[in-house]
């Protein structure tokens, strides 16, 4: 049944969709702020921007002048939900210098390793240091508690990057990799979000450097990652270099 109240919130639900559906760049009365090749403008939708190009069109799944990355709904993403921990898009690559010894990358991962030990009862362990953040995976037996490295990101002073390292063990189907927690018994799905999480707080382009690392990993390389050689992804370079039982992938802003 139905009440009053549930009403009303179904009602403001649509009245903001068909604010948001109306929109168009002719009946905005207002902008926000200008970029160079842009205008912001809201959407009707709070907390939601949209960005105008001088053509009336929308920008989709790209940057505007001032550096903010719009989805592919021409939605300005403020945030990604990354195992439960929303991690503010970023304006700017955050470089080595600028990260510090991951002070500010210390609140995530300590929510992103409660989702972990609630869902996955101790078998992943994310420990962050002043050069680098991990991931191992844990086994207890009756004599000892062995840590294996799956992940991690290190900073690199030599281009003020950082070089991100891919373990064996993380190998897996990519279909498990990226799908849906609970549709398989393998734990690679929150191997992936926690890589998805590390690149999403130095990067705007997290999901695409994501995946550019894996699916180099998995030999599937859709994004044509080489040896010794930068290629842009979103707003980063990536370069591979291999190494004996994991592959290095040394990354930096592009621009």
């Amino acid at each position: 049944m139905r009440t009053k109240r549930t009403g009303k919130m179904l009602t403001a639900i649509v009245l903001s969709f068909a604010i948001l559906l109306s929109f168009t760049p002719e009946s905005a009365d207002a902008a926000v702020r200008t970029g160079v090749k842009g205008t912001w403008m809201p959407s009707g939708i709070d907390g939601v921007m949209t960005y105008v190009l001088p053509d009336g069109t929308y920008l989709t799944d790209g940057y505007t002048a001032d550096g903010f990355y719009v989805n592919k709904y021409g939605f300005w993403a403020q945030a990604y939900n990354i195992l439960g921990v929303w991690i503010p898009a970023r304006n700017s690559w955050l470089t080595a210098d600028a990260a510090g010894d991951f002070e500010g990358m210390i609140p995530v991962m300590k929510k992103a390793q409660d989702k972990l030990t609630s869902d996955l009862h101790g078998w992943r362990v994310i420990s962050v240091y002043s050069t680098h953040i991990a991931l191992y995976s844990v086994v207890n037996n009756n004599t000892e508690r062995k840590k294996t490295k799956r992940l991690a990101m290190y900073k690199n002073p030599d281009f003020n990057g950082y070089t991100v390292q891919v373990c064996t063990p993380l190998a897996g189907d990519e279909k498990e990799m990226t799908g849906n927690a609970g549709e398989w018994s393998s734990m690679a799905y929150y191997d992936y979000q926690v890589l998805r999480a590390m690149m999403y707080c130095v990067s705007r382009s997290g999901d695409k450097v994501a995946h550019a690392i894996y699916s180099s990993w998995m030999d599937t390389n859709t994004d044509n990652l080489r040896v010794g050689e930068w290629v842009a992804v979103g707003d980063t370079l990536i370069k591979y270099v291999p190494s004996d039982g994991s592959g290095l992938y040394e990354i930096r802003a592009a621009f």
